[in-house]
């Protein structure tokens, strides 16, 4: 009898601690759009496939996805790296182990590298780079104000601490 009581209790305090589990994974993909390898210009298309695993025994119910693409400005002395896009949207996840796969809007990061270009017969002037380009993301599942769960590049992990 105490054995069943024990396995009984064990498997009310496993669902407990499972309650509100979610996992996040996210794959960053890119296009490139252009290059021009003589000016050194270039434009990529950035976007998130990201997949929402639900392993609680409850069905999550309008809950927020909120995700964010990082851009590095490029230009010198800048050196700083802002929000380029975000955006939420309200998803729904079925529970014990189903997942949902969600994928955010592509946003376009267009950039210039240093190089040189001639500007006379025998003479090159330096072009420095500038634009902003894709530095990483953050991706949050977000219930009311509580965080069931998150995930992020590392580059940005070491931004926000």
């Amino acid at each position: 009898m105490n054995t069943r009581l024990a396995i009984l209790c064990s498997l009310l305090l496993a669902t407990a601690a499972s309650a509100g589990s979610v996992t996040v994974a996210v794959k960053p993909e890119v296009q490139k759009k252009s290059a021009d390898i003589v000016k050194e210009e270039y434009a990529t298309a950035n976007w998130l496939r990201v997949r929402i695993t639900n392993t609680s025994p409850t069905k999550l119910e309008g809950v927020t996805l909120k995700w964010a693409l990082y851009a590095a400005n490029l230009r010198r002395g800048a050196d700083s790296v802002t929000v380029e896009k975000s955006g939420d949207m309200t998803i729904t996840v079925d529970s014990n182990g189903r997942y949902l796969d969600v994928e955010t809007p592509k946003v376009v990061f267009e950039y210039v590298r240093t190089h040189s270009e001639r500007s006379g017969r025998r003479s090159y002037k330096l072009v420095e780079e500038s634009g902003k380009k894709y530095h990483g993301y953050h991706v949050q599942v977000v219930s009311g104000s509580t965080v069931l769960g998150e995930a992020f590049s590392e580059s940005v992990r070491k931004q926000l601490k």
